[in-house]
Parts: structure tokens; C-alpha cells; sequence
């Protein structure tokens, strides 16, 4: 049970990883461009970190869905030997 939980969190890991990368990309990016105009508004910073969270998922989210379901179609197999 407790590989079960190891691998559930790694791949949470695993498929939460373009999107994660895709924001903090976005984030470092539109800080660099901040810092070089020395402006400091926090509000400019969320809408290209949500860009580019939508941008990745529009990207990357029909293999998060196919990674998740073959995941969750493992699990269901496997779901008499887990009950026992």
C-alpha cells in the first residue's frame, strides 16, 4: 500500500511538471522584464503566469489525461488484490 502511495504522488509529480515549469518560465521572464523597466507591480506578473499555465495545458493536457487514465485503469485492475 505504501509503493501505492509512492507512485500515486510521482506521478502527480510527473504530470504537474510541464505546467509548473511553464509558470515559473513565464514568471522569471516577466521579472527580468520588470526588473529591466524598474517597475514593481505585482498584478502585471499574474495574467502571463496564467497564459502560460492555460498555454500548457492546451499543450500538454491530452497526455496528462492519457498518463492519469492509464494510471487509473492500472489501479482498477489491480483493485481485487489491494482489497485483500
Amino acid at each position: 500500500m505504501l509503493e501505492l502511495a509512492q507512485r500515486a504522488l510521482v506521478m502527480a509529480l510527473y504530470v504537474a511538471l510541464p505546467i509548473l515549469a511553464a509558470v515559473v518560465g513565464a514568471g522569471l521572464a516577466v521579472s527580468a522584464v520588470q526588473s529591466a523597466m524598474r517597475q514593481s507591480d505585482p498584478s502585471v506578473s499574474v495574467v502571463p503566469r496564467i497564459l502560460a499555465a492555460g498555454g500548457a495545458l492546451l499543450l500538454f493536457g491530452g497526455w496528462m489525461v492519457a498518463v492519469l487514465g492509464g494510471y487509473w485503469l492500472e489501479l482498477w485492475a489491480n483493485l481485487p488484490e489491494m482489497v485483500r
